[in-house]
């Protein structure tokens, strides 16, 4: 999905990842106002940038085809609000999802030990 690649060759018709991206961007207004979120419409493109970015490297056509059915969906999903807007702030401020947990150890404090409970 080298988005670089795609863009490159202007005679080409429109590929399927660049047609995604284009109606992602083209929406993101939109989102942000349904879900109320407080982010610069830049913030969330780079966001949008990121996410496609980061499956640049694929190169299976059935792996891309798979990638862009599924950002077609949420996109759709989205729009339907479908999403919860945590869900929504996960992909646009790059929260993943356990992250922030730690497991108590022998560096754990007392915070850290009711943080997260552990039934071993």
């Amino acid at each position: 999905m080298a988005l670089n690649l795609i863009t490159k060759t202007r005679n080409l018709p429109s590929h399927p990842v660049v047609n995604l991206y284009r109606a992602m961007i083209k929406e993101l207004p939109k989102v942000l106002s349904i879900y109320d979120i407080d982010m610069p419409v830049q913030e969330a493109r780079d966001a949008v940038r990121r996410q496609f970015r980061s499956n640049d490297g694929v190169r299976d056509p059935i792996v891309v085809d798979r990638l862009i059915a599924v950002g077609h969906q949420e996109l759709e999903e989205t729009l339907m609000q479908w999403k919860q807007k945590s869900q929504l702030m996960k992909v646009l401020e790059g929260i993943k999802t356990g992250a922030a947990l730690k497991v108590p150890g022998s560096d754990a404090s007392d915070e850290d030990t009711f943080y997260r409970h552990d039934p071993r």
